[in-house]
């Protein structure tokens, strides 16, 4: 039995998530369907990211196994899916490949615009007023390391609230603001609670040390709001260079 990796883009406005839910679409629902149906036998694929409803991926990677050679099979898969589902590669994995558990890093983008935007509105959140970006720099500064995040997000499947965040910047492209988020792993809904306790740092309400107090609480009662997950993005995993693929 072999493994196979697939790179993936979509778009998440129209999907109640990445994992398969009964009855709701979702992403993984879809793809399980498209590579069946091009194999021609049931397949049930494995991704890197549990991506919540409404959050997007550029690139998310499944994984799933498969008796027969089907880097060439899997082009079709793209005439299957729907318009908001994009496999982006296809290959060979190695033996016993998992996108999820094989991961050693995920990135996330977290998307905002200043002023209204009809294009924006799909895929970033709308910053209303003035933000203080310096400030929300301060705070992201303060945040890296390996240690318990239970003030920003929850468990999934009972596992633990602490991860190793290695990255955590506020980067400026003309009226975009990107919050760019590198872990091992992340909790339920965490790059959008950090997002938030940054922005009450950038609109002036908390000052950048307050973040301290905020992760030492280990309550998420006392980190900012959850913004919506339009902005989300998951860009890229991370593996080890022996599960690659090839």
């Amino acid at each position: 039995m072999s493994c196979w990796k697939l790179v993936l883009e979509y778009d998440g406005t129209d999907f109640s998530g990445w994992q398969v839910q009964p009855a709701a679409r979702t992403v993984q629902d879809e793809l399980n369907r498209a590579v069946s149906t091009v194999l021609r036998e049931p397949i049930r694929t494995q991704g890197a990211g549990r991506t919540d409803a409404g959050v997007h991926a550029l690139g998310q990677v499944a994984s799933f196994e498969c008796d027969a050679d089907v880097c060439a099979v899997l082009t079709k898969v793209n005439g299957v899916l729907p318009a908001d589902v994009v496999v982006r590669s296809a290959e060979a994995a190695g033996e016993r490949f998992h996108a999820r558990f094989d991961a050693v890093r995920r990135h996330y983008r977290y998307r905002m615009h200043r002023g209204p935007s009809a294009v924006e509105r799909r895929t970033s959140l709308w910053l209303k007023g003035e933000l203080d970006v310096p400030a929300m720099r301060e705070a992201a500064r303060r945040v890296p390391g390996h240690r318990d995040f239970a003030s920003f997000g929850t468990a999934m499947d009972d596992d633990s609230t602490e991860c190793r965040l290695d990255r955590l910047e506020i980067v400026e492209n003309g009226r975009i603001v990107n919050v760019e988020v590198s872990a091992n792993r992340f909790l339920r809904k965490m790059v959008r609670t950090l997002t938030g306790t940054l922005l009450e740092v950038g609109r002036g309400k908390r000052p950048p040390e307050w973040i301290d107090d905020v992760i030492e609480a280990r309550d998420r009662r006392a980190a900012g709001l959850t913004v919506p997950p339009q902005g989300l993005f998951l860009m890229s995993v991370d593996y080890p260079e022996s599960r690659n693929g090839g």
